[in-house]
């Protein structure tokens, strides 16, 4: 598949800036992109072509319009005639940037990673207040996820140049530029924000939102034991405001006692009424806690007060998961985690459930996601039923395409316990030569293959044929990942005081795995990290290092944190203490140079000493973890 790119110069970008220079409603081709309006205009309607030869299954687009500091997901309804895509953009009134985004199969046109990215301008021309300060938020918040390459020093300069000539936005933004700014410019950072809080200070009859926006710049200016006093004031003069909220959640949070958290969200209902979200998460906790106090009743109760409803699925799932894992309270378990999967039924098509964050599509795939993860827990408890074929059923839309091997294992050891052989003989072959397999499935298959054939005879040739085509996949897809990407050099203390220096490792292939204790997915992982550790523990041209990042509290802190965890677990890992970029930052060094925004995170580094492969997240699969991880060290090894 031939993928199209998007261009977009820097000069373009100054050229829809200089919006006077360039005569209204006057279209442009850039690329294979044509758009009616050089300059789009806020509240007008842009139409655009793009021209592509992908296929059509494979075009997407969606834009990104953005409001103040925030972003809005828009689908682009596209249509097709010959090889060009024709489509109408409606921009809000209300919009200061507009970002498109076209998708060829899986991957973003990035425009040479500059982006697509358009500052709107009001009908006489001129650039909307606050758009250059959306552009840089839109870099800093967004762009990477499609590829975009981002100097976040110069989308910080977009923000300050355009806040600084604009002071009536600036409250609009003081959540979020000022721990940017000082993070940037520690000096000057440090005199906005203490002009931002004067603002505030000297001003009479503040809103509760600009009490939080001072709460937020006390904050970022290490000025935090002013915030407990800045908490009793909002209480005092916004007794039903979101502060006198949350401060009773976190009563309620803190309280042990069941009959005590019952009285807090008594008294929280007569206060604060039936539509706060935080009182239906104190229903749903309590609710939990009667539940694991085998108080059916009392559960039943309490879900039923629940008013926003689209908090119940997950809730409902959580207990009857746990349920099922263990094989207790079956029938229940059912009954709760069949209504999880209706809820989330009802809710695909009904929009009106929608994030802000999602496009329709996007939030229509989600539900579906979400329908499939409930589905593998409804399959569950059919099984440890008995109701082997309503499992099945279930399980099969539980896979959806077939691309987790936890699940996909589930549906095979269903399908072995109702004795379909040649539907496993199938699906099992699917998944051994998609990659998307276990050990476990691998068995499966084996004792299908014979209960089909009769005997053993054939299975290794047809077997290691299977294995042969996920092989040849999987190195084809590890060979395109590859990147090279030169990495800024760190020296780090292990939990051992010792030092680590990245720079003295070059020469070797090396596994840096940013972690935290709090991140579930990253412990998950961790066994087949040892795996991959006890593969290469005698070749000393491979180093695996695992990098403590985001963690709070002081170093003896995070390194005790981090060792104790690791020993308790007994792994052999050799970690090194990640330190935030300065004092009461939550911003993390080397997770920053790394550019790590999420973990589990893993970097590998060739021999040559430049980034060769980034992965973010776990599978779910220790096999697929170990093989894929494996097969990336043996490829820059050789």
């Amino acid at each position: 598949m031939k993928i199209t790119k998007i261009l977009l110069s820097i000069s373009f970008l100054a050229f829809c800036i200089s919006c006077n220079e360039t005569p209204k409603e006057m279209g442009t081709s850039i690329g294979n992109l044509y758009i009616s309006n050089t300059t789009p205009v806020a509240g007008e309607t842009l139409n655009i072509t793009y021209t592509s030869d992908a296929e059509e299954k494979d075009v997407s687009a969606y834009y990104y319009y953005m409001v103040g500091s925030k972003a809005y997901p828009v689908d682009i309804n596209l249509t097709k005639a010959d090889s060009v895509y024709n489509a109408t953009i409606a921009i809000p009134d209300s919009a200061t940037v507009l970002a498109i985004n076209f998708k060829n199969g899986k991957d973003f046109d990035h425009n040479n990673k500059k982006g697509y990215i358009f500052p709107l301008t009001n009908t006489e021309g001129d650039t909307i207040t606050g758009a250059m300060a959306g552009v840089g938020m839109y870099q800093l918040r967004y762009a990477s996820n499609f590829g975009i390459e981002v100097d976040k020093a110069s989308a910080i300069n977009l923000m300050k140049d355009d806040l600084l000539k604009n002071t009536a936005i600036q409250e609009n933004w003081d959540a979020i530029f000022p721990r940017n700014f000082i993070a940037q410019n520690k000096e000057e950072g440090k005199k906005y924000i203490e002009s931002r809080i004067a603002s505030y200070t000297t001003g009479n009859d503040l809103t509760e939102n600009q009490y939080r926006n001072l709460g937020f710049l006390y904050q970022t200016n290490g000025q935090g034991q002013l915030l407990d006093s800045l908490q009793k004031v909002m209480k005092e003069k916004f007794p039903k405001g979101a502060a006198a909220q949350e401060a009773t959640w976190m009563e309620f949070y803190k309280e042990q006692d069941y009959n005590k958290k019952k009285e807090i969200y008594t008294a929280f209902e007569a206060n604060f009424g039936t539509e706060s979200r935080i009182r239906d998460m104190m229903l749903t906790r309590l609710a939990d806690a009667a539940i694991k106090n085998n108080n059916k009743e009392e559960y039943t109760s309490l879900m039923a007060k629940v008013f926003d409803k689209k908090m119940l699925p997950s809730a409902y799932n959580s207990i009857a998961w746990e349920y099922a894992e263990k094989g207790e309270n079956l029938d229940f378990a059912a009954e709760i985690s069949k209504k999880s999967l209706d809820l989330v039924s009802s809710s695909i098509n009904n929009l009106s459930d929608k994030p802000e964050y999602y496009t329709a599509s996007q939030y229509k795939q989600s539900m579906k996601s979400t329908y499939n993860m409930y589905a593998d827990t409804y399959a569950l408890i059919m099984f440890k039923q008995g109701n082997v074929d309503e499992a099945i059923t279930y399980q099969k839309e539980a896979i959806g395409k077939g691309l987790n091997p936890e699940l996909n294992e589930r549906y095979i050891q269903f399908l072995m316990a109702a004795k379909k052989y040649d539907d496993v003989v199938t699906e099992a072959g699917n998944y051994i030569k998609t990659g998307n397999t276990t050990t476990k499935i691998n068995d499966y298959y084996k004792e299908a293959y014979i209960n089909k054939n009769g005997s053993t005879e054939g299975f290794q040739k047809d077997f290691d044929a299977l294995e042969k085509i996920a092989y040849d996949i999987l190195v084809a897809k590890t060979k395109a990942e590859m990147i090279d990407k030169t990495p800024t050099n760190f020296t780090l203390k292990n939990t051992k005081g010792d030092t680590v220096d990245l720079a003295s490792l070059k020469g070797k292939t090396v596994v840096l795995d940013f972690w935290a204790t709090w991140c579930g997915p990253c412990k998950a992982a961790f066994p087949g990290m040892q795996m991959a550790v006890d593969k290469y523990k005698d070749d000393d041209t491979v180093v695996f290092l695992f990098i403590d990042t985001m963690e709070s509290g002081d170093f003896e802190t995070r390194s005790k944190l981090a060792a104790d965890f690791v020993n308790n677990n007994n792994y052999t890992f050799e970690v090194v203490i990640d330190n935030p970029k300065e004092e009461g930052s939550r911003e993390f060094l080397v997770a920053s140079n790394f550019e790590v925004t999420g973990i589990p995170t893993k970097v590998i580094i060739g021999p040559d000493g430049n980034i060769k492969f980034i992965s973010v997240g776990y599978s779910g699969s220790i096999d697929k973890l170990v093989k894929e991880l494996s097969l990336k060290i043996d490829l820059l090894n050789s």
